[in-house]
């Protein structure tokens, strides 16, 4: 009998009992073919195995990998890692070794499902020119986002759950000394973010629904978290030109009815209220009511989704080709007046106005 003989009856008997979560395929002396799976469910992966000449005197097994859920990024890097390590075994029998090497590693590295995701980011945050930084904690599943923007932060912690890509991350522990307003808008919108990967929209065509595959969610939520946090503090309110958040989170506005208090619109721009206030209640009041005067589209708004389906919500959006403006109806819960109103409050703050003057005029 020969080696390859000898070694691939000892594969066929010892391999199911002394690698877990191990099925065998195939198991010939031309090719063997083992299904791995991990103790998490959607992390299967198939390695193939075949002999090549010489060996295992002078050359190694030859190792190819196959996987539905891992990225081609992984696989490349784990076949370099197990051709290293089968270096060490010229000689010997390399099959046992380099299947139990895999089995083992994915294993103590759950976070390797994410990994083309996790580069990404760290590109992210490399070209983004910021302090942000991305900590991965194998033993809890979970990839630690601190974002960075001036002197303000937000970190989140994105737990990687058995069942991804087809659930999606769980967001949680969100610190920030942003204000109250803009961490409930990165906290909602990135879940939500995380919801469009993995479910279909209410409104979508039996044919698309068919269609619908989720995709992952990791780096598109926490990419969105990165950004908006990077640009808050260089955001300037689009009436007074100047920024919105001060330059020290300390000295941030809390009062929600004063003018320097922070509003975030339907169109994505931010607003000192005061100013705000000022250019709703000020003429001219079109019919279709007032659009935002800010110089471009904001790139975060909620007239859009972060995944590129329209929301609908009947925004009225201008027809500016070049986006000279960003030209979306100011839209906010705290100010639901119509036109009617709005006219009515004008014309009554004039008329005031006008008795003011005369009666100022009278005492002189």
């Amino acid at each position: 009998m020969s080696f390859i003989d000898q070694e691939v009856t000892e594969f066929r008997a010892k391999c199911e009992k002394q690698v877990p979560h191990t099925k065998i395929i195939i198991c010939s002396n031309s090719l063997i073919r083992v299904d791995i799976y991990p103790e998490r469910p959607n992390r299967s992966m198939t390695m193939c195995l075949r002999f090549p000449e010489h060996y295992p005197q002078s050359t190694q097994i030859l190792v190819e990998l196959k996987s539905r859920v891992y990225s081609d990024i992984l696989l490349t890097e784990l076949t370099r890692l197990i051709d290293d390590y089968a270096r060490d075994f010229l000689g010997k029998p390399q099959a046992l070794p380099v299947l139990a090497f895999a089995q083992q590693y994915l294993t103590d590295n759950p976070l390797c499902v994410c990994l083309e995701e996790i580069k990404q980011l760290r590109a992210d945050i490399k070209t983004g020119g910021t302090e942000s930084q991305l900590k991965l904690k194998q033993k809890n599943r979970s990839v630690e986002l601190v974002a960075k923007g001036g002197r303000y932060t937000y970190k989140v912690t994105a737990v990687v759950p058995d069942s991804y890509p087809m659930q999606s991350v769980e967001l949680r522990g969100q610190e920030s000394n942003l204000p109250a307003v803009l961490v409930r808008y990165l906290n909602g919108q990135s879940k939500e973010i995380g919801r469009q990967c993995v479910e279909p929209p209410i409104r979508m065509s039996k044919e698309a629904l068919a269609n619908f595959r989720p995709v992952r969610s990791l780096q598109r939520s926490l990419k969105f978290c990165l950004e908006a946090t990077r640009d808050f503090h260089t955001e300037r309110c689009p009436i007074c030109d100047s920024t919105v958040l001060p330059e020290y989170p300390e000295d941030t506005e809390s009062d929600e009815n004063a003018d320097f208090f922070i509003e975030r619109v339907y169109c994505g721009h931010l607003f000192h209220q005061g100013c705000l206030k000022k250019y709703l209640s000020e003429p001219p009041f079109p019919k279709g009511g007032k659009l935002c005067p800010a110089q471009r589209r904001h790139p975060r708004s909620d007239a859009q989704t972060y995944m590129g389906r329209s929301q609908g919500g009947g925004a009225a959006v201008s027809k500016t080709p070049d986006d000279a403006v960003c030209g979306i109806k100011l839209a906010h819960d705290r100010w639901v007046v119509s036109v009617k109103t709005a006219e009515a409050r004008w014309a009554q703050k004039q008329a005031r106005q006008r008795e003011l003057e005369e009666v100022v005029d009278f005492l002189q």
